[in-house]
């Protein structure tokens, strides 16, 4: 078992440092356990929404975040959907289910880093605690 204590700008930072953010978010930043996007949209009109997302648990390996809403956002969920489409979120192990999104961390961790599961998921104060787990090494 390990412990990963992370800020939600540290989060981020690594994110963007392994390529794991998708191409159409052109801005992200982290205030506290909430994530500001910045999403390109496919439509001319409307290039780019901005999002706000907050961590609000762990459930069964899935981080789950709440959009953080407004009125414009809450008249226009079907806009928010058809953007979302464009970020093929299964690819990335998550979901959407309007205000929420779902993200399996163990199958996007798993992709990319082998052996290591994700038990716990707690934002804490300021910052994110990461509880692991990996099978220990068999040596002869």
């Amino acid at each position: 078992m390990a412990q990963i204590v992370l800020s939600g700008d540290e989060l981020v930072g690594i994110l963007y440092a392994n390529g794991l953010i998708p191409d159409q978010v052109t801005h992200i930043s982290a205030n506290g356990q909430e994530i500001k996007l910045k999403v390109r949209t496919p439509w001319p009109v409307l290039r780019s929404v901005r999002v706000g997302l907050r961590f609000t648990g762990f459930d069964k390996g899935q981080a789950v975040f709440q959009l953080a809403t407004n009125r414009f956002i809450d008249k226009f969920d079907w806009l928010v959907d058809k953007m979302l489409e464009s970020l093929r979120l299964a690819d990335y192990g998550g979901r959407w289910e309007y205000p929420r999104l779902y993200l399996d961390v163990n199958r996007f961790v798993q992709q990319r880093i082998r052996g290591v599961s994700i038990d716990e998921m707690v934002f804490d104060g300021s910052v994110f605690h990461i509880t692991t787990t990996h099978p220990s090494p068999i040596i002869e």
